[in-house]
């Protein structure tokens, strides 16, 4: 017997895991992607356990080595350039032991759930219209260039398209209506420039006053691009939160020049480019609370869902985690009774990782206001940096734990055992 079809809107992260799981457990599954397959964007992430045991599970953590950017520390600087230390890979320094590029993670999950004959991926295709009744889900959907648009049916629709998500907008209403969409004063910028050999091979980031901050990052020791992220932890840029609203790229890199006109170490270089870029990004940061994640047979998983933001150093995690945890429990309860459980299941988990750290007040401490604020962190790091040399230099840091815990131990997720007992249909 044919098993349940199901419609995944997004191939990111969550959407692509969500897609092999299920197929794994016997589902059909489409994915629909509204940009194009070869297109690669976005900055550079960390997998670190429990999230490692689910890529591991799906056989790609080897891929992912070989993909990974080979950063090999983070360096802290200031506007003139000068280094106040560097702290190497792992442990409590930005760059963890496995950073991949957001483009070069999702194509390997992409790619590898591609390899089942279970699933399909339709790309420049976006969703249109969604109709339910008490066991189907009418979808419409649209290819890119093409008048006409398709309707189809399926058992269940997830929505796995970021913190924007057309689909939970169509199935829920409109962010604003429902008050989910909650700003943390922050806003970002992601895009590409020319490397250069002082690029490689650690990450550089520098502080300004005013709460900006400048982080260049190497793709790859031949890489011919570096990853710049601009972040402004100030929400008094009108101009920057009009060009948000209203999409006007060209608005936004006007917005971002001014404000880092002039800085000081690398801006120029960065302003220049940035001009030109043609994978630039910039968005509001915000988190996404729902008060449920699914509508009948309709759920939503990843940013669409609970986005953490960038502060909360989880949001690759909880996309990886969740979903796992959500084909999980849909072979249990193939149904929308599988939604529910899922959410009972893990909303504890992502509430608790939605916490910004320091009672929200981390990031302040992290990107201070003035140009005292920015000394007193900077001989801070330069401490760190220093004593941890010296714990590497006597091993002391052998003592200290790993960051992360392993999936197959944790109480909620005991990976191993579920993932046989499932396949044994238990």
């Amino acid at each position: 017997m044919p098993g349940e079809r199901v419609l995944i809107c997004g191939a990111g992260i969550a959407g692509s895991i969500t897609a092999y799981w299920l197929s794994e457990y016997g589902f059909r599954v489409v994915v629909i992607e509204r940009s194009k397959r070869e297109q690669k964007a976005g900055q550079g992430l960390e997998i670190e356990e429990p999230a490692l045991s689910v890529v591991r599970a799906m056989g790609v953590l080897a891929t992912l080595q070989e993909r990974k950017t080979g950063e090999m520390g983070f360096t802290l600087v200031n506007e003139k350039g000068h280094s106040w230390g560097t702290l190497g890979a792992g442990g409590i320094s930005l760059t963890g032991a496995l950073e991949i590029m957001r483009g070069d993670l999702t194509e390997v999950l992409c790619n590898r759930a591609d390899e089942s004959p279970n699933v399909g991926f339709r790309f420049e295709t976006t969703i249109r219209g969604v109709r339910q009744s008490n066991d189907k889900c009418m979808v419409d959907t649209q290819k890119r260039g093409d008048a006409d648009i398709t309707t189809e049916e399926f058992d269940l629709v997830i929505g796995a398209d970021g913190v924007n998500s057309l689909t939970r907008q169509m199935v829920l209403g409109r962010d604003e209506e429902l008050g989910i969409r909650k700003p943390i004063g922050a806003f970002v910028a992601y895009f590409s420039i020319t490397s250069e050999e002082q690029d490689w091979p650690y990450s550089q980031l520098c502080h300004y006053p005013g709460r900006k901050i400048l982080w260049i990052r190497p793709v790859g020791k031949d890489s011919k691009t570096s990853s710049v992220y601009l972040i402004h932890l100030n929400d008094d840029v009108p101009a920057l939160h009009q060009a948000n609203v209203t999409g006007d790229r060209q608005k936004q890199k006007e917005a971002f020049a001014e404000l880092y006109k002039g800085l000081g170490w690398q801006t120029e270089r960065v302003i220049d480019q940035m001009m030109n870029s043609e994978n630039f990004y910039s968005d509001q940061l915000a988190q996404i609370k729902l008060p449920n994640w699914s509508k009948n047979r309709v759920g939503f998983v990843g940013d669409s869902a609970w986005a953490p933001t960038p502060f909360t150093g989880e949001g690759n995690q909880l996309a990886i985690i969740g979903a796992w945890v959500l084909a999980q429990e849909l072979s249990r309860n193939r149904n929308q009774m599988g939604f529910e459980m899922y959410e009972k299941r893990f909303r504890g988990y992502v509430e608790n990782a939605q916490a910004i750290p320091g009672w929200g007040y981390a990031p302040y401490i992290l990107c201070p206001e003035t140009a005292w604020g920015i000394l007193s962190l900077q001989t801070v790091f330069w401490l760190i940096a220093g004593l941890t040399r010296f714990f590497l230099w006597t091993g002391m840091t052998k003592m200290m734990p790993e960051r992360g815990g392993s999936l197959e131990k944790h109480p909620l997720f005991d990976l191993q055992m579920d993932v046989a007992n499932d396949k044994k249909g238990i």
